[in-house]
């Protein structure tokens, strides 16, 4: 028996959108039947219609007076830091800025709502969830003391790569569309290009800055794929490239998939940066590069990104990867 929906249409709800929460309401649900997970039709509070989107459970919160009161903490923490920056004269790079991070209070918005459970519920399983919660609550402030003094890096990406990942999301998520494995070029092809494309216009001391770049993110790639930079549509087909590509012995992410994967790292440097054991001057050293390489990814995009990469999953995963 498939169980119900975890929110009723009409429902005023939280919905987590590309690192931010807003205010959103349910206007439709579905179940899946390839997932056998139901699926939220949103609409963002104040939003034009066309924004209107489908939507996963796990990025969605029930509204409570908890929930709302750190969503308005949320914001106000933003608000500040929005100030200080306008304020501040001090902007050694207009591309990358460092800021406070709120990940304190996203976690806590998510941490603050187990409303899940079922009326119907034992007494006796009643009381289990209370010590569960319990221990989550614990867990949860014993995590955010890690995460209260750090800060976020934040990268500004070019608006090619922004609608090139608004794009993808679109086709995997809404159209059910898989990229089709192995790319071309791969990850390291691309990566090996930005380093030729330099290498003529450099001394041997910044060849070898750039060549330890593209090194690093090579490695970064490889190291967040299957934990950061995977759709859970694209686990299924992940799992079948390591059987038939023999992904994760002698053949690493990066010889398999491409540029749409690498813009998802990209996105998310700045956070896996802020949470690394890198000192400040490796911080720095890489962010100098950054901004260059994602100039030379915009460049590229039209070229190696296109609708045709994509296929219908509905077909079989099999016959994505090639």
């Amino acid at each position: 028996m498939t169980a119900k929906p975890l929110f009723n249409i009409n429902e005023p709800i939280f919905a987590l959108h590309q690192g931010k929460t807003y205010k959103a309401k349910i206007l439709d649900s579905k179940l899946d039947e390839d997932t056998n997970e139901w699926q939220y039709y949103i609409h963002y509070d104040g939003w034009n219609k066309k924004w209107d989107t489908w939507a996963q459970a796990d990025v969605l919160q029930k509204r409570t007076d908890k929930t709302e009161e750190l969503f308005n903490k949320m914001n106000a923490t933003i608000k500040k830091s929005d100030s200080r920056k306008s304020s501040s004269n001090k902007t050694p790079n207009k591309r990358s800025t460092i800021s406070q991070n709120d990940t304190s209070l996203q976690i806590q918005m998510h941490a603050a709502d187990d409303s899940h459970d079922s009326s119907s519920t034992t007494a006796t399983s009643k009381e289990n969830n209370k010590r569960t919660r319990k221990r989550q609550r614990t867990d949860s402030v014993e995590k955010l003391k890690t995460f209260e003094n750090k800060v976020v890096i934040e990268i500004k990406l070019p608006d090619e790569i922004k609608m090139c990942l608004s794009r993808d999301w679109h086709l995997i998520n809404n159209e059910h569309k898989l990229l089709i494995i192995p790319c071309q070029p791969t990850v390291e092809e691309i990566t090996n290009l930005y380093r030729q494309s330099k290498s003529n216009k450099q001394k041997p001391i910044e060849a070898e800055h750039t060549n330890h770049f593209a090194e690093s993110i090579v490695t970064y790639f490889d190291t967040a794929l299957s934990t950061m930079l995977l759709y859970a549509v694209e686990r299924a087909q992940y799992k079948e490239i390591q059987q038939s590509h023999g992904l994760g012995d002698k053949i690493q992410p990066s010889n398999v998939y491409g540029i749409v994967h690498l813009l998802r790292l990209m996105s998310q440097l700045g956070s896996i940066l802020a949470y690394s054991p890198l000192e400040q001057t490796e911080v720095d050293f890489l962010l100098v590069h950054i901004d260059d390489f994602n100039r030379f990814l915009e460049k590229n995009i039209k070229t190696w990104v296109n609708d045709d990469h994509y296929q219908n999953a509905a077909g079989g995963i099999n016959s994505i990867i090639q």
